[in-house]
């Protein structure tokens, strides 16, 4: 069973598809009547036939979902500000926009442009009226009658703020049945919650208060000791929260969807589901050959001198550790010297002795990393996602580690574009847990934007 907040999401979410599902055909319907009745003495000739547009009905649905949830239009609408959905409508109908005109010149079909206009304006109150209709109904499916009971984790200014900033969410608002302290010292309260224990107490507080989520917000518990304490829970519903400190919380702020974008890492399955699996990889598709093209002159010179410098095969292949932890071969341009061991740590200072002159100049503006394209091409990586790890450092995982594995790794990610490798990656993991929780079409191409500009700068590349 689902904790009762996160069963409402789900049913929430299947309503706001059956709204969609069927604002595409009955917007496109009203559309062909306005333009063939009412429009028709004002505008030219129009010849089409409808069965011409409603052949287009499944490839729009699917562009309209691609587009609705790209731009986050199925998250929980009690948390959004207005203007917060406005701006998010109005990103997905330039997203709708666009893939409909790409799709009809890819199929070299003569669409009419004032149809596709007045189907774009036509289909927003139309969403509107639909999605409010069935989000009610949903609510009535799947009511919530009791706000989620929550533990919080944690002492100080930390903890104080996340709960400051928990009691600013609109209703049902989380319960906050108590806080649990790691020093005895703490006093009775933190922001007027009462102190109940500490954490090695969660277990038997989880059964005995019905918690339904725990929020860690202790900026001195170590990552390992609070894996230690999710798994000794036993309940398989409850939701655990990781406030982290990638970004400041907000608080003392009125407008609920800031309070709504509270720094959080849900600890749990990083599963998005097969429709964000299948854009991810459509993107990944769509973009890696376009860069193969583009690319290849520069990677077929990188080849050649590398091959006259007689330093080892050009392409260096490693086995790494891909999604589900099966191995797959990374391919890399060659950068140090045939006689290092491939498998010791990376460089961790520019006059590394097995760098390779040609070597660190590659290393400098990651165009080492451009062989992986091909692994991305094959399905083993993707344009965005964790590093992959090497098998040796993989097995010493805990529990908590290999969780990572549950996505495909990337050539970039939001680890390497916050520190690259100034940070050590097992010392850093909440930046891929970060990105695995809140992926999207949209973080991948801000990642990958911001990727341009860290190597640019070479920045902790050796």
């Amino acid at each position: 069973m689902f904790a009762p907040i996160r069963r409402q999401q789900r049913i929430y979410i299947l309503f706001l598809l059956a709204a969609d599902v069927i604002t595409v055909p009955l917007s496109l319907f009203i559309t062909w009547y306005i333009r063939t009745s009412w429009l028709s003495e004002f505008l030219p000739g129009f010849t089409h036939t409808i069965s011409i547009y409603l052949a287009t009905i499944p490839v729009l649905l699917l562009l309209w979902l691609i587009s609705w949830w790209s731009a986050g239009m199925f998250e929980l609408g009690t948390q959004q500000a207005a203007f917060s959905g406005l701006a998010r409508r109005m990103r997905a109908a330039f997203y709708l926009t666009v893939a409909v005109m790409a799709a009809s010149y890819l199929v070299k079909m003569d669409y009419s442009r004032i149809m596709l206009l007045i189907f774009i304006l036509l289909s927003q109150p139309v969403n509107i009226l639909l999605r409010k209709l069935f989000s009610s109904i949903s609510r009535k499916v799947a009511p919530i009658k009791e706000s989620p009971a929550t533990l919080v984790i944690g002492s100080g200014e930390f903890a104080e703020r996340v709960i400051t900033s928990l009691n600013k969410f609109p209703e049902p608002r989380h319960k906050i049945k108590g806080v649990l302290v790691e020093n005895t010292d703490v006093s009775q309260e933190i922001a007027g919650v009462k102190v109940i224990g500490q954490p090695r107490d969660l277990p038997r507080l989880v059964q005995s208060l019905s918690i339904d989520e725990v929020f860690f917000a202790s900026g001195s518990m170590s990552r390992t000791d609070m894996l230690k304490i999710v798994n000794s829970v036993q309940k398989q519903d409850v939701v655990f929260m990781l406030v982290t400190d990638l970004f400041e919380i907000v608080t003392g702020v009125g407008d609920l969807s800031s309070i709504s974008r509270m720094p959080v890492v849900e600890i749990g399955s990083s599963h998005k589901g097969i429709f964000n699996s299948f854009t991810k990889r459509l993107m990944d598709l769509l973009m890696c050959p376009i860069l193969i093209v583009l690319l290849a002159p520069l990677m077929a010179a990188i080849w050649v001198i590398l091959a006259l410098k007689h330093q080892g095969s050009p392409i260096f292949k490693q086995t790494r550790v891909g999604r589900y932890g099966k191995d797959f071969t990374l391919y890399k341009f060659r950068t140090m010297k045939p006689e290092a061991n491939e498998y010791e740590v990376a460089p961790v200072h520019k006059n590394d002795s097995r760098v390779t002159g040609i070597g660190r100049f590659l290393r400098k503006t990651s165009l080492d990393e451009l062989p992986q394209l091909f692994n991305v091409l094959r399905g083993r990586m993707s344009m965005v996602g964790p590093r992959p790890e090497m098998d040796f450092i993989v097995s010493s995982y805990n529990a908590w580690q290999r969780r990572r594995l549950d996505v495909k790794p990337g050539i970039t990610g939001l680890w390497q574009i916050m520190g690259r490798k100034d940070l050590p990656l097992h010392e850093n993991l909440e930046y891929d847990f970060y990105y695995m929780r809140n992926q999207s079409v949209m973080l991948d191409m801000a990642i990958l934007a911001r990727t341009v500009v860290t190597v640019l700068k070479g920045r902790g590349a050796y």
